[in-house]
């Protein structure tokens, strides 16, 4: 009885095995997203800085096992961003009030090139280096006004041009182009022999957005807030 119950055992975890590997030759389809709404205050009451953020980002991609481990693909990424700032600055006699809206989107097409490593039946940690290429916008609108309080009697005060108080807005765009390389590693479990969840664990990123003046910028973030869940598709021939 023993023994028939270790074959039976030993058959099923072969099966699962098989479900979960990953092949030379197969074609593979990810598609994944996370979506953040966030709040960060810096300062004391009358010299403070609120951001209140809203964060979409999306992607899909294809790739190739071109070995039992290394997978090669094209990607399309998309990033959505809205900020909603408040700074209020206070020193001495001048108080000045700032809000700022900011939006910013971009579609950032890519190259990769990935591992995936078993580390249990059905489970690899894989990782991902990512090319992409895109243009960035932004668009922004900032309503700015402020005090000066000066003591009864001061030169200032008695001048022609004195004025105590200003209030001006603006608004803007720009587009830029921008250069970026990922390093993503990810956690993934296939369910089936086609189909898996993943879970991207954050990475490290290299942006670069302005070829002429080297205007760059190195990220690395883990926060769990920020992960991303996904899901893969295994192309059968």
């Amino acid at each position: 009885m023993m023994k028939k119950l270790l074959l039976v055992a030993a058959t099923i975890f072969s099966a699962f095995n098989l479900f979960s590997q990953t092949d030379h030759g197969k074609l593979i389809l990810s598609v994944d997203g996370s979506y953040v709404k966030s709040t960060t205050e810096n300062g004391v009451t009358q010299n403070q800085h609120v951001t209140q953020g809203h964060y979409l980002d999306v992607g899909a991609s294809v790739g190739y096992f071109i070995t039992n481990r290394f997978v090669a693909g094209l990607g399309l990424d998309y990033n959505r961003g809205k900020e909603d700032r408040a700074n209020n600055l206070m020193i001495n006699r001048y108080f000045q009030a700032e809000r700022v809206n900011l939006k910013s989107n971009v579609l950032l097409p890519n190259v990769f090139l990935g591992y995936y490593h078993p580390i249990a039946n059905r489970l690899y940690f894989n990782t991902n280096l990512k090319f992409g290429y895109g243009k960035a916008k932004s668009e922004y609108e900032t309503f700015r006004m402020g005090n000066v309080f000066y003591p009864s009697g001061t030169a200032i005060e008695l001048a022609d041009d004195y004025s105590s108080s200003y209030a001006m807005s603006q608004f803007g765009n720009a587009k830029v182009d921008l250069f970026r390389v990922d390093i993503l590693p990810e956690l993934t479990y296939f369910i089936s022999a086609r189909f898996g969840f993943y879970l991207g664990l954050g990475g490290v990123s290299y942006s670069l957005l302005d070829w002429n003046t080297d205007n760059s910028d190195w990220t690395i973030n883990f926060n769990p807030t920020y992960w991303k869940l996904g899901v893969k598709i295994k192309m059968m021939n």
